[in-house]
């Protein structure tokens, strides 16, 4: 919420981090995680866990148990600055960055379930029939299908930049357009 006495600086500051605290809360965030975004959004260069504690409020194992959450799930990266042994943190604005770390996280998820899915595959060969183990079967032969779909898709996201797909994409509903597609 914004104060009635704050500057327009501190009330633009302030929408941006209550914007980045209701998008945490839609993805089933805390608001921790969402308020430390925004302010590292917002920050000019990397910043400390002593300043994000400052800035939020929140109690320094709030603010890196989140930070190490944001970490993992690539929205910030923490840095070391030269001379200096703490940890400093910013977010990755970049949705070149962004989409990167996304995909390969995306990607990883991915190979995991295709895995559990072979495996699962395996036990069930020569095993029971019945229309419980044929339903099984198919189903498992879905989910490997559309995650080779899915790895394929995370593939070709990384041979382009976001510029680059925009316009790839811009270009194909232009012909389809004009093809009647």
């Amino acid at each position: 919420m914004i104060r009635e006495d704050a500057t327009p600086v501190e009330a633009a500051k302030r929408c941006m981090v209550d914007a980045s605290i209701q998008v945490a809360t839609k993805l089933g965030y805390s608001d921790a995680a969402g308020a430390l975004r925004g302010v590292l959004m917002l920050a000019d260069q990397p910043r400390s866990m002593d300043y994000l504690v400052e800035q939020t409020g929140y109690s320094k194992s709030t603010v890196s148990t989140n930070m190490a959450h944001l970490e993992r799930m690539g929205i910030v990266r923490r840095v070391r600055l030269p001379g200096d042994k703490r940890y400093y943190y910013s977010t990755i604005i970049s949705i070149d960055e962004g989409t990167k770390v996304h995909n390969e996280n995306f990607r990883q998820i991915m190979q995991i379930i295709a895995a559990g899915a072979a495996k699962a595959q395996e036990i069930l060969e020569g095993g029971e029939e019945g229309d419980d183990a044929r339903w099984l079967r198919s189903r498992l032969a879905l989910v490997r299908e559309e995650c080779s779909k899915a790895l394929t898709l995370a593939d070709l996201l990384d041979r382009f930049t976001i510029t680059e797909l925009i316009d790839i994409l811009k270009l194909e509903v232009e012909g389809r357009k004009k093809g009647g597609k």
